[in-house]
């Protein structure tokens, strides 16, 4: 499994902003990058109500095509009147009381915009899960992914490899997969550091890198800036409560 997104990462109210161009249309490629950004939230929302995989992606292709591109959920999100997710969530469960199924090949999209060829991430989470803890919890992981994304990449380009790798067995695959953090000893030996306390430190500095990062990212999310500490309480909850 791929723990964190090879690209490059987009605020949500930067790429809302993006999805409609000067003259107001539609602009497919913005759309496209905040669908590939969302789509698992909807996929575990629609997946948790009860539905096996064939179902539950193919109403969540329908979601996309009815719903974003066709009603263009983005023009009704608007950060004054409260959070994106809070929109989306909604707009799922509406979606899902209407039963819009429809043969995918048989819709017009009105962008030039193909069908997202969305492949359903591993159901994880705990099988007693709501469809609303599905839906955070995922929601919070892509947001997450995307900060790790960052670090990563900051990491490779300070000459920070090692430092990276250190905490990606020590904070990153127990938080996202849940595996037990691979003992200071033996990241000493792979990566021929000097001793344990040289590994600790190394973590230190990538988790003081990623705590910044996370709280500049959920920071850009939120209309007022004294909502970024219940945004990252929040979070930070929703991925804890699927261990």
């Amino acid at each position: 499994m791929q723990l964190i997104d090879s690209g490059a990462s987009h605020t949500d109210w930067s790429m809302i902003a993006q999805t409609t161009d000067a003259d107001g249309q539609v602009a497919a490629d913005a759309l496209e990058r905040l669908v590939r950004r969302y789509w698992s939230a909807v996929y575990a929302y629609i997946r948790r109500t009860g539905r096996d995989v064939h179902a539950a992606t193919d109403l969540t292709q329908g979601f996309v095509c009815d719903i974003i591109i066709s009603r263009r959920l983005c023009d009704y999100a608007d950060p004054q009147r409260g959070r994106f997710r809070t929109l989306l969530l909604g707009a799922v469960q509406n979606y899902l009381r209407e039963q819009h199924r429809h043969d995918l090949r048989q819709r017009t999209f009105g962008v030039d915009m193909r069908p997202l060829p969305l492949e359903p991430w591993p159901d994880q989470a705990s099988s007693d899960e709501t469809p609303e803890q599905a839906f955070c919890h995922h929601w919070s992981a892509t947001l997450v992914r995307q900060v790790l994304t960052d670090v990563r990449v900051q990491c490779e380009k300070d000459g920070l490899g090692a430092h990276w790798v250190v905490f990606e067995h020590r904070v990153v695959r127990p938080m996202l997969l849940d595996e037990p953090p691979t003992a200071h000893a033996a990241l000493v030996e792979r990566l021929h550091l000097k001793d344990e306390s040289q590994a600790a430190n190394m973590m230190i500095t990538v988790k003081r890198r990623f705590a910044r990062a996370l709280y500049q990212e959920i920071g850009r999310t939120v209309a007022d800036p004294s909502q970024i500490e219940d945004e990252l309480h929040e979070l930070l909850r929703d991925l804890e409560q699927t261990k």
